[in-house]
């Protein structure tokens, strides 16, 4: 008996100093949301002639380290293994070979260190020092914005690189930083000197730009950092900047593909003996498709010149040689966008989009159904057709009331102006027909593809807009540039309209809605906003986007109302 007293005494001394052992989050009471605070640091900040090899942090609790290779950022920067360990409330960092002689660096900490209990980081931690008697002090702040929206970006690394050779897809940049979650930089502790300015999406951890999947921006001028500099903007931009070049040629019989290793923006295909190839775009812009002749004596010598966006040339000379069909045709389908009719021009429009280049188009079996027994024909000039890129664009003018006309009334009744006999009904009423919903109709045949496979019948509503569903935004521009371009669009970023050198103008019929106005700056007069070029050190066109008095970048459309003038000063 006294022994199992003595057993049971034993284990509650091994489980209370256990439980003593082990630190455990407290539990009740309010939570914890004050971060770590810095209490001594080895060196101190901005402190110069620092020869230690170990950096040593010591916080006022305990904690913990959070991905510290990719958190904490040292420029800097070098090739060099930094050894990160934490001992309870303190932080060491050793760099493998040492601290460079007489180089001023700079640590930023951001979500590197959290205390343990709720993993609060300490705000804008941040220590610079020198290995020798100075201590670099210029700065370089901004902002970064994506060229084409006002998103904020996130998780972008703002670089400095120092020599006129180098190559943001292939080289390291000499400072870096990450921007805040409102989009703002600040390099510090730099070297006075000569720098280029770039930002960039880093997924891969590696400071250099991946133009396929990372965004990315520069300022094509040179900033001379001999005092500090502010407000330096950076948008950003998805380009992709890999040289091109083509991945396969493949004959099936039928057709020729032609696979790049990118999208191309134009090309052009000529035979030797000057036959006109049917020739598009394949499934995307990365392919093209030729139809190859019925008849190839031994082959065809073809010569291919094609551009993508950056202006990289492919001119190249392949052959296509008879070889007996081993392919299964694919459907002849059509892909369509929402059918639209302009208010203001009383114009019909609808773009298809077909998986196959067109052969014929038979407009007697294409049409606008009214109702049962009235439709309006279209006539083949109404139609414009985009070889390269299968596009059928309908453009056709109706009057709104000839499209969406009022509902018509019976023939007048006769037994209606009979006297009703006491104690017998009257004469039954008749129903006012309902104007049908019309539609833009191809039936089977209307279009035929190059391969003589028709499309199956299709049929599109036209859904009528009223005028008094709609609202009107007017503007007003001031601004000493000559060549700009003033678009409307929704908070998504759909062009609803554009106009081009107005400085006056009344957007009219726009459906309620939230909506944006943003201004391209046409600096080389060619009607469209162009992505720069790194390579040409060109950057993109700048796009000024008009805010609210509330700082706010997109305004209500309401319906049946009219709004503006609003200024656009840029």
């Amino acid at each position: 008996m006294r022994s199992t007293s003595v057993s049971i005494l034993l284990s509650f001394y091994i489980l209370l100093l256990w439980s003593c052992a082990n630190q455990t989050t407290p539990m009740g009471g309010p939570k914890d949301e004050t971060p770590p605070s810095l209490i001594k640091s080895t060196p101190t900040h901005k402190q110069r002639n620092f020869k230690g090899k170990e950096i040593e942090l010591v916080f006022d609790e305990a904690i913990n380290l959070n991905n510290p290779n990719e958190e904490i950022l040292i420029s800097p920067r070098s090739d060099q293994k930094i050894e990160f360990k934490v001992k309870k409330n303190t932080v060491t960092l050793s760099p493998e070979k040492g601290w460079n002689e007489n180089t001023t660096y700079s640590i930023a900490f951001r979500e590197g260190i959290r205390d343990i209990t709720e993993n609060n980081a300490p705000k804008n931690l941040k220590l610079a020092f020198s290995t020798g008697p100075l201590i670099d002090s210029m700065v370089v702040k901004g902002r970064v914005k994506m060229a084409l929206n006002t998103k904020i970006p996130e998780k972008i690394t703002v670089a400095l690189y120092e020599s006129d050779t180098f190559n943001i897809f292939e080289h390291s940049p000499s400072y870096f930083t990450l921007i805040n979650d409102k989009g703002t930089y600040s390099l510090e502790n730099i070297k006075s000197g000569n720098y280029y300015l770039y930002a960039f999406q880093d997924n891969n951890k590696n400071l250099k730009v991946e133009s396929r999947t990372e965004k990315f921006g520069f300022l094509k001028d040179k900033i001379e950092l001999t005092g500090p500099i502010d407000s330096l903007t950076i948008p950003l931009i998805n380009m992709d900047m890999r040289p091109l070049s083509i991945n396969n040629i493949r004959n099936t019989g039928i057709l020729t593909r032609i696979k790049f290793n990118k999208s191309i923006i134009h090309f052009d295909i000529k035979a030797e003996t000057n036959e006109e190839l049917v020739n598009s775009f394949g499934d995307d812009q990365t392919e093209i498709t030729i139809y190859n002749p019925e008849v190839i004596n031994d082959s065809l010598k073809i010569v291919l010149n094609s551009v993508d966006s950056i202006g990289s040339i492919i001119d190249t000379i392949f052959y296509i040689k008879p070889i007996k069909s081993n392919s299964i045709p694919s459907d002849f389908t059509v892909s369509a966008e929402n059918i639209k009719y302009n208010l203001s021009t009383n114009t019909l429009t609808q773009n298809l989009r077909f998986s196959k280049p067109i052969k014929a188009i038979n407009t007697d079996s294409i049409f606008v159904q009214l109702d049962s027994l009235t439709h309006i024909p279209i006539a083949i000039h109404d139609f414009s057709y985009d070889t390269v890129h299968k596009k059928l664009i309908l453009s056709k003018h109706l009057p709104s009331d000839s499209l969406f006309r009022p509902p018509t009334l019976s023939p007048p009744n006769n037994q209606s102006e009979v006297k009703r006999i006491k104690g017998q009904p009257g004469p039954p009423s008749r129903p006012i027909p309902q104007q049908a919903q019309p539609e833009l109709i191809f039936t089977k045949g209307a279009i035929i593809s190059q391969e003589s496979d028709t499309l199956k019948a299709q049929k599109f509503p036209i859904t009528e807009t009223k005028k008094a569903s709609t609202g009107t935004l007017l503007i007003e521009v001031q601004t000493k540039k000559t060549d700009f371009i003033i678009q409307l669009t929704t908070s998504q970023g759909e062009v609803i309209e554009e106009i081009k050198n107005l400085t006056k103008y009344s957007f009219q019929y726009i459906k309620p809605g939230n909506y944006t106005i943003r201004a391209i700056i046409d600096s080389n007069q060619n009607g469209i906003w162009d992505p720069g070029n790194f390579f040409k050190k060109e950057e993109p066109e700048m796009i000024w986007f008009y805010k609210t008095q509330d700082k706010k970048h997109d305004f209500p459309i309401r319906a049946n109302w009219e709004l503006g003038p609003l200024l656009l000063i840029f």
